[in-house]
């Protein structure tokens, strides 16, 4: 069994699904952590992390959710953070992909919630879209007591690869993998070390090649493990083990 370690297993695509993804727990999912973008998502992550056994909640704001960021989001984060259930702070980062993005509210955002992630001394699950040197301008600025990072959903070059690793940071990639037009992340997988790499579906969006134009759903993470074997190179059972070892290193609440 292996585990999805992005997946918004509360997003209302996926309700007609729900059932098929809770039978696929303890068969061919082990765990699933489901990150937050908002408030009413955090508050539904937070509740499916106590109701299910193998469900774990990731708390923020989305950076195109910023303008959601006040005292009751932060105080939802305060209230629950210390839960055996919640594992990290996410996803929340920097995203200038549509217009008319607030540059400076993102910022502000980001950084108010990189410091809250240090005083809870937990995780960060981070979304950096069509912003990367932003996104590590900042936060090579803020690595004191910083408690470690992945970016999920990767996709950069090599170039924006080894920049993050050289700051400690774990890269997360999706189905985008299995994508004909995403190849060059195929040299990215070679070049970054297997003990840095966590694996996701970021479900219900981004479906493996093999389910193109479906729902994504949590399961189908196991197409993302096949293909990082295969441009690894390696055994399935070894990238399943060290897979498994990086996410309990990285996620330390997480029982498994």
């Amino acid at each position: 069994m292996i585990i999805d370690t992005h997946a918004h297993i509360n997003d209302e695509k996926l309700i007609d699904y729900f059932d098929d993804i809770k039978k696929s727990l303890n068969t061919k999912l082990k765990l699933i952590i489901c990150p937050s973008y908002s408030l009413d998502t955090m508050k539904s992550s937070f509740l499916l992390s106590q109701e299910i056994s193998e469900v774990y909640s990731a708390l923020a704001i989305h950076p195109n959710n910023a303008d959601e960021w006040n005292e009751e989001t932060c105080n939802f984060i305060l209230e629950n953070y210390r839960n055996k259930k919640v594992v990290a702070l996410g996803e929340y980062g920097l995203d200038y992909h549509y217009e008319g993005f607030n540059k400076l509210l993102q910022e502000k955002v980001f950084l108010e919630q990189l410091e809250l992630a240090k005083k809870c001394k937990l995780p960060s699950v981070f979304h950096v879209r069509d912003a990367f040197d932003d996104f590590i301008s900042l936060l090579s600025q803020n690595l004191s007591q910083f408690s470690g990072g992945v970016v999920h959903c990767f996709d950069g070059d090599i170039s924006v690869a080894k920049r993050l690793l050289n700051m400690g940071l774990m890269l997360s990639f999706t189905g985008l993998v299995t994508f004909n037009k995403k190849e060059y992340l195929h040299d990215v997988i070679k070049y970054v070390p297997i003990d840095r790499i966590m694996l996701e579906t970021d479900a219900p969006y981004l479906a493996p090649k093999k389910y193109r134009g479906k729902i994504c759903l949590p399961q189908y993470v196991e197409e993302v493990y096949n293909e990082v074997a295969e441009i690894k190179n390696i055994k399935r059972e070894v990238l399943d083990e060290t897979i498994e070892n990086n996410i309990k290193k990285f996620f330390t609440k997480l029982v498994i």
